[in-house]
This record gives structure tokens, C-alpha cells and sequence, in this order.
């Protein structure tokens, strides 16, 4: 079966045909183009994703999207009237990622109503996460919805997917990029995340603050007077890297600017966020075995590896600098008590295999 995917992030719509047969993927074409990170951004993106897709004649069975979060039903599933309702509920606990992922998928299944169309979740990987990390410590009368899930799902499925039993039993799995989240893996399956009920807790990233007192946003509530909206903007977009380095929020150009010490400040910041949080997953895990970078950030930014590898030192993590620089496959020597590995992550091929076994199970299934 042949999949159209589609991963509409908060600056970019990644998309492509794979092919599916059982549980390979292989893509046909991939492409990645830039575009405003708004519902009306996202619609002219896939518009001119699906005309210059059109002409080659590539010919696909289903189409498969990417949706962040979708509350406690985050199995896969088909595109609907009521699963529009239903997600458009949720556009303000993720407006960086949601309006457009929506907007992409109400233009492919206006377009190809005879095709299904297949939401897969960010959340669906974290599942079955144990109660302990599932659970919110406050006064709660939703606990079936407001409460802690886990993201970069997709990202996650495709790592454990490609590496298999060479994760080992403890794992921690480092989604580095302009989002940012940590998963710990025991056998396999997870057991922690840094992330919590939205994307916006856990690491230091791009725009957003990673986890943050309550009783600073509390302050500015009362005693600054800002609205829940100006809030928000605050959150979703002028705070992480940006709002330490001085308005810079990618940590490419932050390594260039060696004599500012803004930028340097940025840098170890958001080094640290993640050294603390994987001291923290390494302790749950009750050790480590691998540790697995992957992300823009992860895959591409040998400094930010190497800072991340010395601030775990305690915990067996070492790095060869030569096949560092080189970004290899493992790039921890041999003698390392736990392997490090750089794994070059496609979100699209997880949607292409969750959107091909979707469409076969539904299709037995009406026999």
C-alpha cells in the first residue's frame, strides 16, 4: 500500500508517499517546504504540496496526518464531521500545531473524499503510560482527560522501531529539535516523559519555557494583570531560547555567535534542562543503557550532543569526538557503558505504517 503523509509542524509541512508492505516502510518521495504556522499557512502549503505531487502520477491508497494531541482517544482513525468537532475543542491546548495540522487534513479530505483519511497522535505512544506518570497532583474531576500524556509520540515509534532490541532494557530517548521532550523507555516501553499535558512543559525549547513555577504565571495573572491570552503568546512564543538569548530561537545561528554571551547563555541553559532531566529518567530507569539523540538539534548539532554527553559523564555516557563530528550512527566508543546513538528520525514513516495498518485492520474487519 502506498501512503500520503502529511506533518504539519509549527514552521514547516513535511510530506510524502510510502510504501508499505507489512511493517517496512520505504519512501518514494519526501519533500519538507516552509510555511506560516496558521490554518490559512497550512492550506496554501498543501495545496502546493498536492499540486506538485499531482503531475508525477504517483499513485497512494490512503492518506495519513499528524495530529499532536487528541485527547484520550489517540488510537489512529479516520477523518469524520464529528472528529473535526471534536478536535476543534482542542485547537487552543496546542495553537502552535493544531490549526495547521487541521487545516491540512479538512484539505486532503475535501479533495480525496473517496480516499481514507488517517489522523495518527503524538500521544499514542504514551498510551499506556503507568499511572504513576499519568496522574496530575492536583484536585481533578477529569482525570481521564486532564492529565499528563506525552508527545513527539511519532518521533519516539519510529527510533524504537528502527533500533529494536539494540535499545537495551533502559533507555532514554532525546527528541531534540525547536520542540524538545525526553522519554524513558524500560524493555521497550515507556515508562516517563518530560512532557506532560501539553507540549509546552518538560525542556527548555525553542519559544516555549519547558516546566516553570505555577506561582510566576500566578504573578503575572494577579498582580500583572495579563489575560489568559497575553499569557499564552508568552508561552507559545517569547519564552525558551528566545527569551534568553535575546530574540535568536535557533540554536544553529546561537553557536555562530561565539562572542556573545547571551547566546552562550542560551546554549547552556538549554544543555542543562536536558542534562537535569535525563539525571532524573536515568534514576527512574535505575540506570542506563543507551541514550539516543534524534531531532533537528539531536541529529545535526555535534556541540550540543557533546555538552549534553559531559553533563551525563556520572552515568557511564562517553563520547568518540571524531564520530561526533561526523554525526555516525553511535557515536560513543566502545568501551562506553552506555551507547550513544544518533538516529535520524521520520515522523512520516511512522504515519505511513499507523495510517497502512489502520486501513487493512478496517478493512477485514467489514468483511
Amino acid at each position: 500500500m502506498n501512503v500520503l503523509t502529511f506533518n504539519a509542524g509549527s514552521s514547516s509541512l513535511k510530506y510524502g508517499v510510502y510504501a508499505v508492505d507489512s511493517e517496512r516502510v520505504r519512501p518514494i518521495f519526501s519533500r519538507a517546504q516552509s510555511m506560516e504556522p496558521t490554518a490559512a499557512g497550512a492550506s496554501v502549503a498543501t495545496d502546493a504540496a498536492l499540486a506538485s505531487l499531482l503531475p508525477t502520477k504517483l499513485s497512494f491508497e490512503a492518506i495519513g496526518h499528524r495530529m499532536v494531541f487528541g485527547g484520550p482517544q489517540d488510537a489512529p482513525t479516520l477523518a469524520s464531521p464529528a472528529l473535526f468537532k471534536r478536535l476543534e475543542r482542542y485547537e487552543r491546548l496546542d495553537p502552535l500545531h493544531a490549526p495547521a495540522s487541521l487545516a491540512a487534513l479538512r484539505a486532503t479530505h475535501e479533495r480525496f473524499a473517496h480516499l481514507p483519511n488517517v489522523l495518527c497522535f503524538d500521544t499514542a505512544f504514551f498510551h499506556d503510560l503507568p499511572e504513576s506518570a499519568r496522574i496530575l497532583p492536583i484536585e481533578n474531576n477529569e482525570p481521564n482527560f486532564l492529565r499528563r500524556y506525552g508527545f513527539h509520540g511519532l518521533s519516539y515509534e519510529y527510533v524504537r522501531a528502527a533500533l529494536g532490541d539494540s535499545l537495551g532494557s533502559r533507555a532514554i530517548l532525546a527528541h531534540l529539535g525547536s520542540g524538545a521532550s525526553m522519554a524513558a523507555l524500560r524493555n521497550g516501553m515507556p515508562v516517563e516523559s518530560t512532557m506532560g499535558f501539553s507540549p509546552l512543559g518538560g525542556l527548555i525549547m525553542a519559544t516555549r519555557p519547558g516546566d516553570i513555577d505555577p506561582g510566576a504565571l500566578l504573578y503575572l495573572l494577579e498582580e500583572r494583570g495579563q489575560s489568559a491570552a497575553e499569557l499564552r503568546r508568552l508561552l507559545e512564543e517569547r519564552s525558551g531560547i528566545r527569551a534568553l538569548s535575546g530574540g535568536e530561537r535557533d540554536l544553529r545561528r546561537l553557536l555562530e555567535r561565539s562572542d556573545d554571551p547571551r547566546a552562550a547563555f542560551a546554549i547552556e541553559a538549554f544543555c542543562l534542562s536536558v542534562i537535569k532531566a535525563a539525571g532524573a529518567l536515568a534514576a527512574l530507569l535505575g540506570g542506563l543503557d543507551t541514550f539516543v539523540f534524534t531531532g533537528g538539534v539531536g541529529e545535526h548539532l555535534a556541540p550540543i550532543r557533546s555538552t549534553i554527553a559531559r553533563g551525563l559523564a556520572h552515568l557511564g555516557v562517553r563520547l568518540d569526538s571524531e564520530a561526533n563530528v561526523r554525526h555516525a550512527a553511535i557515536v560513543s566508543p566502545a568501551s562506553s557503558p552506555v551507547t550513544v546513538r544518533v538516529v535520524a528520525t521520520d515522523e512520516n514513516a511512522t504515519i505511513a505504517r499507523a495510517a497502512s495498518s489502520f486501513v487493512r485492520a478496517f478493512a477485514e474487519r467489514s468483511l
